[in-house]
């Protein structure tokens, strides 16, 4: 039941939000090897502005903007592989 409330309540925020929810409770359960991507994630989401954005482009460019940090903080091969996993996983 709880997560049926859940999955109502989120569909009526912006996707931004919806999205830093499903990292905050992903922060609280996720195995010790994506903790830190989790965390690395979380800050990014309200750097991406909603505007006039659907769902699917605000993620696109947020997925994209993940992209060219990873690029530029130079993560391992692991760690790039696990953070797709993370954006598979939160693509509405």
């Amino acid at each position: 039941m709880r997560n049926i409330v859940d999955k109502e309540r989120e569909s009526a925020m912006p996707i931004a939000e919806q999205i830093k929810q499903k990292l905050l409770r992903l922060e609280q359960e996720v195995e010790e090897e994506k903790l830190f991507l989790v965390g690395y994630l979380i800050p990014m989401v309200d750097l991406i502005p909603v505007d006039d954005l659907t769902d699917e482009q605000w993620f696109a460019e947020f997925a994209l903007f993940v992209e060219d940090a990873v690029e530029s903080d130079g993560l391992s091969d692991r760690d790039v592989e696990l953070l797709s996993e993370l954006i598979d996983e939160l693509q509405p």
